[in-house]
């Protein structure tokens, strides 16, 4: 009987077709974030939270590994300054985010008329879009409640 072969999903597979070696910290960061809860994670989280389930593996590393997640299209990358972005699962389905600056809170949206217009601009400069991140920051409702709580009335 020949031996048994892994099934075509396979990750190390999966990421090979996609130009990439399938390391153990390749498919520990892809494995994490296909099955955390959705959202929106830092590197330090990511690299904290593999390490919690005994993977050990370098911040250094995890930083390499979802650039090349990214680089792939397996990963999403929303920039949030110079220096700092949050990952997530890439889904294909575009969307925004709005980015709370005080409690990090991030919430995904999509508006056509939004994408029209970053069309049209991109258009108008001749920009071909490498990659489509649009993040607003500001400060979200329950944030602006705690610092700036509704007075009492006179009575």
């Amino acid at each position: 009987m020949p031996p048994r072969s892994r099934p075509p999903t396979h990750p190390v597979d999966v990421l090979k077709r996609a130009g990439l070696l399938g390391t153990a910290a390749q498919i520990a960061v892809l494995d994490y974030l296909q099955h955390a809860e959705h959202g929106h994670f830092s590197a330090e989280e990511i690299h904290r939270r593999i390490a919690a389930h005994g993977e050990r593996m370098n911040l250094s590393t995890t930083y390499r590994v979802l650039n090349q997640l990214v680089e792939a299209g397996f990963v999403a990358s929303v920039p949030l300054g110079k220096h700092h972005s949050l990952y997530e699962l890439n889904t294909g389905k575009p969307h925004d985010h709005l980015v709370c600056v005080v409690c990090g809170r991030v919430e995904e949206f999509s508006d056509p008329a939004i994408n029209r217009r970053r069309n049209a601009i991109a258009k108008k400069f001749g920009l071909r879009f490498d990659g489509r991140a649009l993040a607003l920051q500001g400060i979200c409702a329950d944030c602006a409640a705690r610092a700036h709580p509704p007075r009492a009335r006179a009575r």
